[in-house]
Formats: C-alpha cells, sequence, structure tokens
C-alpha cells in the first residue's frame, strides 16, 4: 500500500518566494503577450467584446461555474480509480486534492500546482508522496489519451475537417510515446542503484505507475478518461448559445482541444493562452470574432475564479499548511 511519506526523504526546501513570483510574472507576460498578438491578428474588436462579456446572461456565468466543479468530480473520479487500489484513498480526499491543485495552478507556471497537489495529499493522508505522485503520472496520463477515443465517438456523429484527424494521428504517436516510457519506468533494474538516496523514493514512484500496467487501466482508458472531455464539449455547446454561437457536440470538442493545445504555453492559469486558443478555433468556425473572445473570456474566468476560491477555502478549513508534520499513518488499537 505504498510506503509512508515520514519514510522518504524530506525534500531540502522550496524555492524563494521572489523565484516564484519572477517565474510566475514572465509566464503571466507570456500569456498576456501571445493573446495581444492572437488579438491583433484577427482584428478582435476589444472594445465590443467588452461589451459582450458584461451583458453575458446570468444564467451563462451560474452554468458554467458549476460545470467547473462537475469537472473537477469527473477528474477526481478518475484519478481515484487508479489510485484507490495502491494507495486505499477516499474519494473525498482526491477531490479537494484536485481542487487545490487546480488552485496552485492558477497561480503557478508550468503546473507546478500538480506537485503541491501531491504535497497536500501526501500530508494530508500520511501516504507516499513518490507513489501518489507515481499514480498522478498515470492519470495524466489518462487525461492525455482522453481526446483520442472522444474524437472517434464524435466521428460516428458529425463530421470533422480532416486536420482534425492529422492533429489525432500527432497526438495519438505522442500518448504511445509516453505510455512505452511508463512501462520501460516500471522495468526492475531501471533507476537509481539500489541503497542509494532516492532509490526507496524511486520504488515508491515506480509502485505508482505500475498501475499502468494494470487491466483496470485499459477499462479506465474507454470509460472514465473521455467523460471529463465529453463533459466540457456538452458545456461549451449549451454555453455558447448564450452568446449566440451555434456549436454542435463535435465543434465544442475542437474548440476544447485548440484551447488546451494552447496551454502549452506556461502562462499561470492559462491567462491569454486559453482565450487565444478558443477564439482561434471559434474563428475557424466563422464565429463573430468579439463575442468568441468575449465567449471564451468569460468561461475561463467562471471556471478560473470559483475554483481558486473553493481551493483557498479548503486549506483555510484544513490549517493552511502544505508542509507541516504528515499525519501518522492509523495504528490498530492496543489489546490489554
Amino acid at each position: 500500500m505504498g510506503g509512508e511519506s515520514a519514510a522518504e526523504p524530506e525534500p531540502k526546501g522550496t524555492p524563494p518566494r521572489w523565484r516564484l513570483l519572477v517565474r510566475s510574472l514572465a509566464g503571466l507576460l507570456l500569456g498576456l503577450g501571445v493573446a495581444a498578438a492572437v488579438v491583433w491578428k484577427l482584428g478582435v474588436d476589444l472594445r465590443a467584446a467588452a461589451h459582450h462579456v458584461a451583458d453575458a446572461p446570468l444564467w451563462v456565468v451560474a452554468a458554467s461555474v458549476a460545470s467547473g466543479f462537475v469537472l473537477f468530480a469527473l477528474q477526481s473520479l478518475r484519478w481515484h480509480a487508479v489510485m484507490r487500489p495502491l494507495l486505499g484513498l477516499r474519494y473525498s480526499e482526491a477531490y479537494r486534492a484536485q481542487v487545490v491543485g487546480f488552485m496552485f495552478n492558477q497561480l503557478l507556471p508550468m503546473r507546478g500546482g500538480d506537485l503541491l497537489r501531491v504535497q497536500y495529499l501526501g500530508r494530508r493522508t500520511g501516504k507516499s508522496r513518490a507513489a501518489i505522485l507515481g499514480t498522478e503520472v498515470v492519470d495524466r496520463w489518462l487525461d492525455l489519451w482522453g481526446p483520442i477515443p472522444t474524437l472517434l465517438v464524435l466521428a460516428f456523429l458529425t463530421q470533422f475537417p480532416p486536420w482534425a484527424y492529422e492533429a489525432l494521428g500527432l497526438f495519438a504517436g505522442l500518448v504511445c510515446g509516453v505510455a512505452i516510457a511508463l512501462v520501460v519506468l516500471t522495468r526492475r533494474g531501471i533507476g537509481p542503484a539500489s541503497g542509494s538516496r532516492f532509490a526507496r523514493v524511486f520504488a515508491s514512484f515506480r509502485q505508482g505507475i505500475g498501475a499502468f500496467l494494470s487491466r483496470r487501466i485499459l477499462l479506465l482508458a474507454f470509460t472514465l478518461a473521455p467523460l471529463p472531455w465529453l463533459w466540457e464539449a456538452f458545456v461549451l455547446g449549451r454555453v455558447g448559445r448564450g452568446f449566440g454561437i451555434d456549436l454542435s457536440l463535435g465543434k465544442a470538442f475542437l474548440v476544447l482541444v485548440g484551447f488546451n493545445a494552447a496551454m502549452v504555453v506556461p502562462s499561470p492559469g492559462a491567462i491569454g493562452t486559453l482565450e487565444s486558443g478558443g477564439t482561434a478555433a471559434l474563428a475557424w468556425f466563422g464565429a463573430d470574432l468579439a463575442t468568441a473572445f468575449a465567449f471564451i473570456t468569460v468561461y475561463h474566468l467562471t471556471q478560473m475564479v470559483p475554483g481558486i476560491l473553493a481551493g483557498i477555502v479548503i486549506l483555510a478549513s484544513q490549517g493552511g499548511h502544505l508542509f507541516d508534520k504528515p499525519r501518522a499513518p492509523e495504528q490498530p488499537p492496543a489489546h490489554p
């Protein structure tokens, strides 16, 4: 069931706060720069977009906020399905960790919140952080895999442009390459030499990614993995109507893929990059540019702000500490 956190070497420390601040600001400027370039290239009327944002229907805001928490639930369910057989963690623990990780991802570049999510869950449960990190890597692979079966299913319901299938082929090659790397890492003999400082940590990590070799992962890849993508595409299609943008499920899925692809630019919270990718994808389908930019901006903010607030509430209710002493593992009661 994985080694305890207390048995692993403690980290020497975190980067200085000023360094994290500089990285976050640099990523934010990069994201805003990308957005400015896209706005200029496409000729988006920002004044008109601001009017559309101000006039966004209340039901659109409410639906987007609610959708964000449903998305947390689906993502947590997938991660919990990976973790539970190995670590025995509860779904509620996975959900809270998912929200906390999301909060930090909005503040730190390059998905730094994912590592803090591991730290948070390890400290809260006393389980091996390395093993939790291994399960998160497997869960991340499932998330990357999710668009592939989703597109293949939607292909029977709608017609996609040829470039969508070409992109799918390239992406599938990348996902398969990651899968091969995970299989290699599970092989014994790979990693630090036995008895070295990090041997025990790597053994726990390998135990976590060992879940990738189970038959259960194949089932999850075709059941739970596509659900967050299908749900978010469904919501994008419905919310788009509030801005007068008619999106079929297939088109909404491609918009979702578009702004997720743009998020490779390491801007905290994908600020600027998500708007750029989503607007460009909507422009491909002939949407009014100002309306498209406003739609994606409102959708992004209604996902980001409530998620940050929920993460703060969770941390505050639990003492607000990420680097305090890990919870001691439960011991069976002593018999007289």
